[in-house]
């Protein structure tokens, strides 16, 4: 507790010295509709995902300070720029992951999944249409499965409620002969990670976060994976491509604001990763065409295309049924 409110105290006289840094993609990015899947990362942990022609908007915020606490990027969309939402999912409670004015701006199209446990909060859920589910249930809708699988993070929402609520979860998102993996928030625990990779192999595409980690040798008390953990997780799951995500828009308190993604481009590197990892910028779009990634950040009427393409071969992951 006595680390804990040191750190708020130090976030609170530190706000004057994060950095600011814009998208850079303000808008909606341009998409293949004929690719299977394209996702968007809108900024920290809101990923807006199409799987055939059905959206999944996870860990929604398009907000920007919470309370005291400043966003260093905003987020690439407004909601107005959304498209029909299909599936919001929130991988835990807390502010950062769910905003509650996001959510509300949905509008009453959406299922709702959240975490077992997180009850507690889900009054600020409007939509009529919500679900809490436990590790391993899963919840069928819009012609995509959706599995609560476990991570290791805190609970809570607000701080202090971490002490007795301990609802968060990850997703594997099904449908449409694809598989994706959603992180949400997490440290590392690899017999987790490896039994999620058991359960559902073929993962093509997971969003795994890489910030804020703790450092070499040191002990993770929060739930926060760094960017060589992440790589680890990836590699736990068995997917084939990564997206990192929660960084680069809160709690740089004053430290180095690119350093998470200059690790993780190290460790990319190190480990021959390339052409696997992408660590888009805020805003940007990978889109999975048949004949391997793209990454885009054209925006209609804006800018020019700009894409980079790995060139290999897509397949959908195996043993995946489409959904009724």
């Amino acid at each position: 507790m006595r680390n804990a409110a040191l750190s708020f105290i130090a976030l609170l006289f530190c706000g004057c010295m994060i950095a600011h840094e814009e998208p850079a993609v303000r808008g909606m990015p341009r998409d293949d509709p004929r690719a299977p899947v394209s996702a968007v990362w809108v900024g920290h942990a809101t990923v807006l995902l199409r799987i055939g022609n059905r959206t999944v908007l996870a860990d929604p915020n398009l907000s920007g300070s919470i309370i005291i606490v400043p966003r260093e990027t905003p987020p690439s969309l407004q909601a107005w720029e959304l498209p029909p939402i299909d599936v919001a999912l929130l991988s835990h409670m807390h502010l950062d992951h769910f905003d509650a004015p996001t959510l509300r701006k949905l509008g009453s199209r959406p299922l709702v999944v959240y975490p077992h446990g997180g009850e507690a909060y889900d009054d600020e859920i409007l939509q009529p249409r919500k679900r809490a589910l436990s590790a391993w249930e899963s919840v069928e809708t819009a012609g995509l499965r959706i599995t609560a699988v476990p991570v290791r993070h805190q609970g809570g929402r607000y701080g202090l409620d971490s002490l007795w609520n301990h609802a968060y979860t990850g997703y594997v998102i099904e449908g449409f002969g694809h598989r994706i993996f959603f992180a949400g928030d997490t440290g590392y625990d690899p017999g987790m990670f490896q039994e999620i990779g058991k359960r559902f192999p073929g993962i093509e595409l997971a969003f795994i976060p890489i910030a804020p980690g703790k450092k070499e040798g040191k002990i993770d008390r929060w739930g926060h994976a760094n960017p060589r953990e992440a790589l680890d997780i990836f590699a736990d799951v068995g997917a084939r491509y990564m997206v990192p995500i929660h960084f680069e828009a809160y709690y740089s308190k004053g430290t180095d604001h690119g350093a998470p993604r200059r690790q993780l481009l190290a460790a990319v590197h190190e480990r021959g990763l390339e052409g696997r990892v992408f660590a888009l910028h805020t805003g940007e779009r990978v889109v999975l065409e048949s004949t391997g990634p793209l990454v885009i950040h054209d925006v209609p009427g804006k800018s020019a295309l700009a894409l980079h393409r790995v060139p290999e071969p897509l397949q959908a992951a195996p043993q995946v049924e489409p959904v009724p």
